[in-house]
């Protein structure tokens, strides 16, 4: 591994043969430092978030993959990570559905009536000894962390009908969750919300943008990015920014079978996503959408062929867009321009995630 770049350290999650490890890059080489917890099984596919607060670090995996779905320490370089209180629920399923910036965790439990597509709703205070219940109204569905201020925090996903079994049930929403009053409220998204269909250039199926659960996402100010996924295997995944003071909301259709890394929204509103297929996308207040395609950038950097610059992960972190492609990881400026090698790595060795701010915060 040779250097090529002097950057501040960025902290990754490695697997390889061996397990999940905690890793810096240090001057142009890949430091592994430490193992991760809960990963008895030893499984190299296991999914993993890491997010970097205020408090400390937090990982976060599913349950359905690893021994434990939640762990956190207050040291920045992870020595101290250990796994959370049991979680919430019993044996039941779950997932957890991210991070604030204080720390707080947020969980779903698995509904024990398989056509529901919200269970239970939990709250982890940074340092409390157990899970609270949220109250939950039945026409809610949260998904996903998209930011916090103060005591609340702000999580994507949907509304619709009670007993819902379909996300083409629902529509869009962003929630509002006073973890210490224990209560969920939707926050108005721009009444015209997007309404033209999507259609696939070589297919004749169209997708509603105006229906569906929000996955992930990040809110800051009155800016929001999220994404959805849609098609009979979820094959499609769209794009939403919306501007709530200006009352703009603008989507688009990633090509089939990509998906989005990572989304942030920059100090003055501009919404950003990448993409595994190596496309970067990027909205102002709300507008439409501009697509920019990394792989032949990364390809020419790296000398590799372009079918080799996908991404294995990636994640905007501190003013940069970070890059796992082809044996190499890569920063480069949010709007894809002044591209740097930080180091290469070879053998086994797999990028599992970039470790990263909390959605919604500044990076």
């Amino acid at each position: 591994m040779t250097a090529q770049s002097q950057e501040p350290a960025v902290s990754v999650l490695v697997a390889d043969t061996a397990g999940v490890s905690y890793a810096e890059i240090r001057a142009g080489e890949l430091h592994r430092l430490r193992p991760v917890p809960g990963d008895a099984t030893r499984t190299v596919g296991t999914s993993r978030r890491a997010v970097r607060h205020e408090r400390g670090l937090s990982v976060l995996a599913e349950v359905r993959e690893s021994d434990v779905p939640l762990l956190a320490g207050s040291s920045p370089d992870a020595s101290d990570l250990r796994p959370v209180p049991v979680t919430p629920g019993g044996p039941a399923p779950v997932v957890v559905n991210g991070v604030a910036a204080d720390g707080t965790a947020l969980a779903t439990v698995e509904h024990p009536d398989p056509g529901r597509l919200q269970g239970p709703l939990y709250a982890l205070p940074w340092g409390a000894a157990e899970w609270r219940r949220l109250r939950v109204p039945d026409t809610f569905s949260l998904l996903w962390v998209a930011g916090s201020d103060g005591g609340t925090v702000y999580v994507v996903g949907a509304t619709g009908a009670p007993g819902a079994s379909s996300v083409l049930e629902m529509r869009p929403a962003l929630f509002a969750v006073d973890v210490a009053g224990g209560g969920v409220a939707e926050l108005p998204l721009p009444a015209r919300g997007p309404e033209r269909p999507l259609r696939d250039r070589l297919r004749l199926e169209s997708i509603d943008p105006s229906v569906g659960r929000l996955e992930h996402g990040a809110f800051r100010g009155d800016v929001l990015v999220a994404n959805a996924s849609y098609g009979e295997a979820f094959e499609y995944e769209v794009l939403h920014a919306v501007d709530r003071r200006r009352g703009t909301w603008s989507t688009a259709r990633l090509r089939r079978d990509d998906a989005v890394a990572d989304q942030w929204v920059d100090a003055h509103g501009t919404a950003y996503a990448v993409t595994s297929g190596a496309e970067l996308w990027t909205s102002r207040g709300g507008g439409a959408w501009q697509r920019l395609a990394l792989r032949p950038r990364l390809a020419g950097l790296l000398g590799v062929d372009a079918a080799r610059a996908g991404l294995g992960a990636a994640a905007f972190v501190s003013g940069r867009l970070l890059m796992a492609a082809a044996g190499a990881i890569v920063s480069c400026a949010p709007d894809g321009t002044d591209p740097r090698v930080l180091c290469r790595y070879g053998g086994d060795v797999r990028v599992h995630t970039f470790v990263r701010p909390p959605a919604g915060a500044p990076r």
